[in-house]
């Protein structure tokens, strides 16, 4: 057998991650149901930043930063975590936690169109992923071939989403190159740490409000849940995964994040989806995968 092809760290690592973002969904609609998003957020990312810096430490890595270098992270920061969280934790808030997956896996779509606005267009077979990719959105957000619903939280939830999935691509560009001039671990624990402070501002309210003591065990479950696994480790286990195997191979596992979520919501938490939003989803993860082709 090819040594590449043989199952390795780097291939436990990735399905560790996407297995636990997958999850992720459902488990973080249930936290939603009891803590106001804004809430949910800011306090999640704040403790994951702490866990990431512990990280460091233990490693004994060198987190500190510069005035130049803490002022861009602010704005990853800002970008990152502050307005993708907004979007990500209100659409889930309004909407399935099966669909809001799928919607969210669109984000190599909308980076492949950032690619080309920077002048690395996308091939033409890029682009035929790219739109077949938008009319699955269409199927699976509007559930019907004959009307067009365009009422009701539902779809302010799912644009939310897709919204959060065009931050998330930008993000993803504009963090690149702090990425590789100081690493993974700290653009993430300083970006989270700023972001999260400045989610904070806007959750002041809410946080001072939350009946924190009527939160049920399985809530603080959740949001443990979501908080060490969802938003620390699942980072540092998808980055030392994409350092073993590669962009091309790695982003392979990422088509398995909405299987995992759909599998979990349908499964465990009782969500239901017509064979519209089911064939809906399928075209979406196919012209993602021939948007990413090449």
């Amino acid at each position: 057998m090819d040594k590449e092809r043989q199952f390795g760290t780097g291939d436990a690592f990735m399905l560790a991650a996407v297995g636990a973002w997958g999850v992720n969904f459902p488990i973080a609609k249930t936290v939603l149901g009891e803590m106001q998003p804004e809430v949910f957020s800011a306090t999640r990312y704040l403790a994951a930043s702490f866990f990431i810096f512990l990280i460091l430490i233990v490693r004994r890595e060198r987190f500190s930063i510069n005035l130049h270098e803490g002022i861009q992270l602010i704005g990853l920061g800002l970008l990152g975590i502050t307005i993708f969280q907004g979007c990500w934790s209100f659409g889930l808030a309004m909407t399935q936690a099966s669909k809001a997956s799928v919607l969210i896996a669109t984000t190599p779509i909308f980076g492949a169109i950032y690619a080309g606005f920077t002048g690395k267009w996308p091939s033409p077979k890029a682009w035929f992923g790219i739109g077949l990719s938008m009319v699955g959105v269409v199927l699976l957000v509007n559930n019907s071939f004959t009307q067009l619903n365009i009422g009701g939280g539902s779809l302010n939830g799912d644009l939310l989403i897709l919204l959060g999935a065009i931050i998330w691509a930008i993000y993803t560009a504009a963090s690149g190159p702090m990425i590789m001039k100081r690493g993974v671990l700290v653009v993430m624990a300083w970006g989270m740490l700023f972001g999260s402070l400045i989610l904070m501002i806007f959750a002041y309210p809410g946080i001072m409000a939350q009946d924190w003591t009527a939160i049920s065990p399985v809530a603080w479950a959740s949001w443990s849940f979501s908080t060490i696994i969802g938003a620390a480790f699942a980072f540092v286990w998808y980055y030392q995964g994409f350092a073993r195997l590669g962009i091309t191979r790695a982003m392979v596992y990422t088509y398995l994040i909405p299987v995992v979520a759909v599998v979990t919501s349908v499964a465990f938490f009782g969500e239901t989806l017509s064979f519209i939003q089911v064939g809906g989803a399928i075209i979406v993860l196919l012209g993602i995968s021939l948007s990413r082709a090449n």
